[in-house]
């Protein structure tokens, strides 16, 4: 490849992911494991590795990496391990190697339970002038008391899951009595707070970024349905939609429409995190402007996954994204 490979210390890469039961018949809206990866991703990530000349070894659990450490002191952790019901669940394959002093790919513990909470990596956002929607958190249901005065429509979501866990389109709400029900109901069903958010109509957009080789490589991306291009403006890109795809439903490229000035807001945010590896910047765009909602870090790297696709529309091959992703700790 004419980019730079993997440093020859690292002996092999080891990849962390916990598989995704596509036979399970339960309802998308109460399952708890939409952050495993479906073994197609898996198969994917690992054919692309090896054709970066490098070996995989695959466990499915951070239990499995600390069972087998000691073997992997000159090799390199990547993780997309999922879990499921752990509030901690992403931060254990980075506390597994800093307890036994592994390279891994990704932010370190801090990093990981910062992104996971979604009202904290808010305020950070904030501290770094990004646009942020207005929002409000639930931590008990007595706290309904709060939206009495909020601007409706909110979407109503938990505050530590991913992957839309707990998301449907019905989290789309439009007046304080159904987001006091919807909110008491996830914070029985899912045992956390729940965070109420106003909802942007705006355009479902990502900034997909990979710290590499002392760079920083972005794009920014749009996820759209042929023919429907105001599709989002009432929805949400919810577990339904990840899951089954509104026909015509891609991923487009857009870098000319993020405005430097937002870049440079998220750029520094990112870097506060310290070292992040790969991650996806999660917003809507509206009149120009990016407005923050998440960051994903390990996001899905399938071939037709956005933070891939984002690369890959404007000449990246799949196999850069991954040599890319890898080099971070190079």
């Amino acid at each position: 490849m004419d980019n730079k490979s993997l440093s020859l210390t690292v002996q092999n890469i080891v990849l962390i992911a916990d598989i995704f039961d596509s036979n399970c018949t339960q309802k998308l809206d109460s399952r708890r494991d939409l952050e495993k990866s479906e073994p197609e991703t898996v198969n994917q990530l690992i054919q692309a590795i090896q054709k970066l000349g490098r070996n995989v070894v695959h466990y499915q659990s951070p239990d499995e990496l600390g069972k087998n450490a000691s073997k992997h002191k000159n090799d390199l952790v990547l993780s997309i391990y999922g879990g499921e019901s752990s509030r901690n669940r992403m931060a254990l394959v980075p506390a597994v190697c800093e307890t036994f002093g592994l390279k891994y790919v990704g932010p370190d513990v801090y990093g990981r339970v910062v992104a996971q909470d979604k009202e904290v990596s808010k305020r950070l956002a904030l501290d770094f002038g990004l646009e942020t929607p207005e929002w409000r958190i639930i931590r008990r249901i007595e706290d309904v008391s709060c939206l009495e005065d909020f601007d409706f429509p909110c979407v109503v979501k938990p505050l530590m899951e991913g992957s839309s866990i707990g998301i449907t389109q019905s989290n789309l709400i439009y007046n304080s009595e159904q987001a006091a029900l919807l909110a008491e109901k996830l914070i029985e069903s899912l045992d956390q707070p729940v965070i109420v958010e106003q909802f942007i109509p705006g355009r479902e957009v990502a900034l997909s970024v990979i710290e590499s080789n002392g760079e920083i490589h972005s794009a920014y991306s749009e996820i759209v349905i042929e023919d429907q291009p105001d599709f989002f403006q009432d929805k949400l890109f919810d577990a339904e939609e990840k899951s089954n795809p509104t026909r015509g439903r891609t991923v487009r490229n857009i870098d000319a429409e993020l405005s430097p000035e937002d870049l440079g807001k998220i750029n520094k945010f990112m870097v506060s995190f310290g070292n992040f590896g790969y991650c996806r910047v999660d917003g809507r765009h509206l009149d120009g402007k990016f407005y923050f909602l998440e960051i994903t870090p390990d996001a899905w790297i399938n071939k037709k996954g956005q933070f891939a696709m984002a690369f890959t529309e404007k000449g990246w091959s799949y196999e850069k994204v991954i040599n890319e992703i890898l080099i971070s700790k190079d």
